[in-house]
């Protein structure tokens, strides 16, 4: 059954609510990102420029466990048990123990996961901040351990094969940060990008079923100026077809936020 969006006074009500909120102890996570010309390997409507991504900061981490309950106890609205039906799936934090905590099975420093945009946009408010963009996230992962552009290095591209899984190059807890001091962006998590709805152009998604979805995972192969960036495209393909209540077991995120 098609699912009725939510209005946008009740969106509003919840994202307020969130602003408001008391910052947790995420904020001193934030690494500053340096601006400069980049070419994304995403065609956006056709458009190869390079554009010029402006400096922003990004969480050192993706948001854990610990941190969403901590902002679920003071925002409980966004409880698996008081949250809108209109906002999340049956799956929403379906695999914690409570409706409040992870329990003792989760590692508490994990990556949240099955969480959806909404929640996770929610949650970056209260940091007084805003999920990446998908080009700043692009922009950011282009980096290696050394080089703030490792695009060009083969071997390096050819192991992102593996992003999104146990086997991903920052997929262990202590894998080196890449060269801004970020950790995790090619690790065994996807990540929200607030943008989402818009990868394709397409506006609010929201309701879309199963065939369109494929659909649209078969458009996207034909979106990129560099297919070989297999972590861009994997990404890509990927939010491009995701409506933004879904949850998925490997799919967390982090927040932004803009610098002068």
């Amino acid at each position: 059954m098609k699912r009725t969006p939510p209005s946008t006074a009740t969106f509003l009500l919840l994202a307020l609510a969130s602003a408001f909120a008391v910052a947790g102890d995420a904020d001193s996570g934030y690494r500053r990102i340096e601006g400069g010309d980049f070419r994304s390997s995403v065609r956006f409507e056709e458009d190869t420029r390079v554009v010029r991504v402006p400096s922003f900061a990004l969480m050192a981490r993706p948001v854990s466990n610990r941190d969403f309950a901590g902002f679920l106890a003071r925002q409980p609205q966004w409880r698996r048990d008081r949250i809108p039906a209109v906002f999340a799936s049956p799956g929403y934090l379906g695999h914690w123990a409570t409706a409040d905590a992870p329990g003792p099975a989760l590692d508490p420093d994990a990556p949240v996961v099955h969480v959806n945009w909404y929640a996770a946009d929610a949650y970056c408010r209260t940091q007084q901040a805003r999920l990446p963009r998908f080009v700043e996230w692009e922009y950011a992962a282009a980096a290696d351990t050394t080089r703030r552009d490792a695009r060009a290095d083969g071997a390096w591209r050819m192991r992102q094969v593996n992003d999104g899984t146990p086997h991903a190059i920052d997929a262990a807890a202590d894998a080196p940060a890449n060269a801004y001091g970020v950790h995790g962006l090619h690790g065994a998590h996807w990540e929200w990008s607030e943008d989402v709805a818009s990868l394709l152009g397409d506006g609010d998604r929201r309701g879309q079923q199963d065939g369109d979805a494929l659909r649209y995972c078969g458009a996207t192969a034909m979106s990129f100026n560099d297919p070989g960036d297999y972590g861009v495209v994997k990404r890509f393909v990927l939010l491009s077809a995701l409506p933004p209540d879904a949850t998925l077991g490997n799919l967390g995120f982090r927040c932004a936020r803009s610098t002068p």
